[in-house]
């Protein structure tokens, strides 16, 4: 028996069905979705309450003006330091307005009137004690004739009134007299300090309360001033501190003596520093945006040399990171592989077949870059970062470059 023999066109055609059913298969077959991926590591990890804040003095001093008066050109731009009790303004009190001609002798014809009155007030206050004598005189002989029984009750009480009656009638006389010789004085007063004579008495000089450095001019140049005008601030700029006006939801977090990063600030490092205070009181504010928002205020001091951060000076704006939480041997992965299954935490680890496989996750500590976790991974183990919705529970995968 012969066995059969392949011609040429039969070859041709087996070769040719291969071929289409290869391309078949290969047409058919889903490529590897391309992902990107990151490994589970062990390191430092550090939970961080974050916010802006603001440089100030710690000491800042506002020198306001004492007197109502002309304020004479401030000597001291901002920035030049003065010695505790240096003068720094000098304020002239201000003159009472001059009175005119006709005002002039009003105001003489009024003190000659006063005049009068207060010389018959002092003649009435002589009258009333020459009657209150008399009385008093009255009483007693009436008091000895009553002794003896030459006088009733009736005259004895009505002696007795009569002398209290003279009493207040002296002491009504003397007010009076009081009276107007005040108003006697006042205008006289009057007379003297509008006359347009210039007042006695310098300048009034303001001092500086500490030693420290002008830190702006509220007045640039002199001009009437009322009393309580703010005229400048001083302060230390080596004694900063930073303000951090927290949401009352964030401040709750922070623990005082917590350990700070200040960032933003200009230089190449963050500043070290530490909680001093959470302010016990919060306050309304209201965002850019129009939102009404509760904050409190947390004080920060600069722990690091001050070397360091000598540029910074009052109402500069940084960056601060306050500590919640820190570990220093923390298995963790991107927050970005993390996503949300029912009640927990979820994520896609790549298994040795290069596919997907989700996994939940017990995560513990979260920042804004990386989460801890608690079990069910392995350090060294590849998860899928910012899976998409392609991504599925067995689909081949491959590792973007």
């Amino acid at each position: 028996m012969t066995k059969p023999t392949f011609t040429g066109p039969r070859l041709l055609i087996g070769l040719i069905v291969i071929a289409l059913a290869l391309a078949g298969w290969f047409m058919l077959r889903k490529p590897a979705l391309e992902v990107e991926t990151a490994l589970v590591h062990r390191g430092p990890m550090a939970v961080t309450v974050d916010d802006l804040g603001e440089t100030r003095v710690s000491d800042l001093f506002t020198v306001y003006a004492p007197v109502t008066g002309e304020l004479l050109r401030l000597p001291h731009k901002p920035g030049t330091a003065v010695a505790a009790g240096e003068v720094v303004a000098l304020i002239q009190p201000i003159q009472p307005a001059p009175v005119d001609r006709r005002a002039y002798a009003e105001t003489l014809d009024r003190i000659e009137a006063l005049r009068a009155d207060l010389a018959a007030a002092r003649a009435g206050v002589q009258e009333a004690q020459v009657t209150e004598q008399l009385a008093r005189t009255t009483l007693q002989r009436i008091e000895a004739l009553q002794a003896r029984g030459f006088v009733s009750r009736a005259q004895y009480d009505a002696a007795r009134s009569e002398r209290d009656r003279a009493r207040a009638a002296t002491r009504a006389a003397t007010q009076a007299a009081d009276a107007a010789l005040h108003a006697l004085r006042a205008a006289e007063t009057g007379l003297r300090t509008g006359s347009g004579a210039p007042p006695a008495g310098q300048a009034i000089e303001v001092r500086a309360p500490s030693a420290g450095v002008v830190l702006s001019q509220l007045h640039e140049s002199g001009g009437p001033v009322a009393a309580s005008t703010p005229l400048l601030e001083l302060g230390d700029p080596a004694r900063l501190e930073v303000v951090a006006e927290m949401l009352s939801a964030d401040a709750v977090k922070v623990v005082r003596g917590a350990a700070v990063e200040i960032t933003a600030w200009g230089g190449e490092q963050p500043l070290p520093g530490k909680v001093r205070l959470v302010e016990p009181l919060g306050f309304r504010k209201i965002s850019a945006l129009g939102v009404e928002e509760q904050r409190v205020r947390v004080i920060i001091d600069l722990t690091g040399p001050r070397e360091r951060w000598q540029r910074l000076g009052h109402g500069y704006r940084v960056g601060v990171k306050i500590a919640q939480w820190s570990g220093g041997n923390v298995l963790q992965v991107p927050i970005g592989a993390l996503f949300r299954d029912g009640t927990g935490w979820a994520a896609f680890i790549v298994d040795s077949d290069s596919r997907a496989r989700r996994i939940a996750v017990s995560v513990g500590q979260m920042n804004e870059e990386t989460a801890q976790i608690l079990g069910e991974l392995d350090e060294g183990q590849a998860v899928i970062v910012h899976p998409g919705e392609k991504v599925r529970d067995g689909v081949r995968v491959t590792a973007a470059d």
